[in-house]
């Protein structure tokens, strides 16, 4: 599907075309200074929420029946994880595919963003093993106290 980019102006100016669009596809409106909009079809809304909680419940059910087939198959789409110990990579998979389905039955993905991102800097750290030496150190603070590294389970 097409995705069109229109102004905001272009909305409040031409409402009645910029709706017409939208028979074309979905209607991407810039804004200046602010986050852009996207315009689309409620039916072609729920369409992409149906399909998507599909593919969450298909991806978390090959994590739990296919585990060795899911893991080559997400390495290809998230290198990073080749820097992740084969343990915490299951971890990754299992968060991973948890969180997804939970965000495609609340039809949000923040959190899911927000394990990618956590996870990222993880592997981040175990590929700069200096980096990973010096996060194990304790850190002085700003008022003189000594301040314990996390603890690693």
């Amino acid at each position: 599907m097409r995705l069109i980019e229109r102004s905001f102006s272009d909305l409040l100016r031409h409402p009645n075309d910029v709706a017409a669009d939208l028979d074309a596809g979905d209607v991407l409106l810039r804004r200046r200074d602010e986050p852009d909009l996207r315009l689309t079809l409620a039916d072609r809304d729920a369409e992409r929420s149906d399909v998507f909680r599909v593919l969450a419940m298909s991806f978390r059910n090959l994590a739990v029946h296919s585990p060795r087939v899911l893991d080559g198959a997400v390495l290809d789409s998230f290198a990073w994880l080749e820097f992740l110990p084969p343990k915490d990579r299951q971890a990754f998979l299992d968060e991973f595919s948890r969180i997804l389905i939970a965000s495609a039955e609340m039809d949000t993905y923040a959190q899911l963003a927000q394990v990618v991102r956590e996870w990222r800097a993880t592997a981040e750290i175990y590929a700069q093993p200096g980096l990973a030496k010096r996060l194990r150190q304790p850190v002085k603070a700003t008022d003189g106290r000594t301040i314990a590294p996390p603890m690693t389970a």
